[in-house]
């Protein structure tokens, strides 16, 4: 029996990835939209720093101006 091929997926949402520079050794590490000042630790080198967070409402009208991901994947979305 041959397998019945897959259809493709839409997303069925979205985040946004920041990357942070660690000033220690220079890896980026990748945060989903921190929205609060916070102190974070490097994956390399295992040092902390703290972060500026990112606003919120921006985050909120990317989102919505994508419709949480729907729009990045049809040009003709209305």
């Amino acid at each position: 029996m041959t397998p019945k091929p897959l259809s493709p997926v839409k997303p069925t949402g979205m985040e946004l990835v920041f990357f942070y520079l660690c000033p220690h050794c220079g890896h980026e590490l990748p945060l989903v939209a921190p929205s609060q000042p916070t102190m974070i630790s490097c994956e390399m080198c295992r040092q902390n720093y703290p972060i500026v967070p990112v606003d919120e409402h921006t985050v909120q009208f990317v989102k919505l101006m994508l419709a949480d991901g729907a729009a990045a994947v049809d040009p003709d979305f209305f």
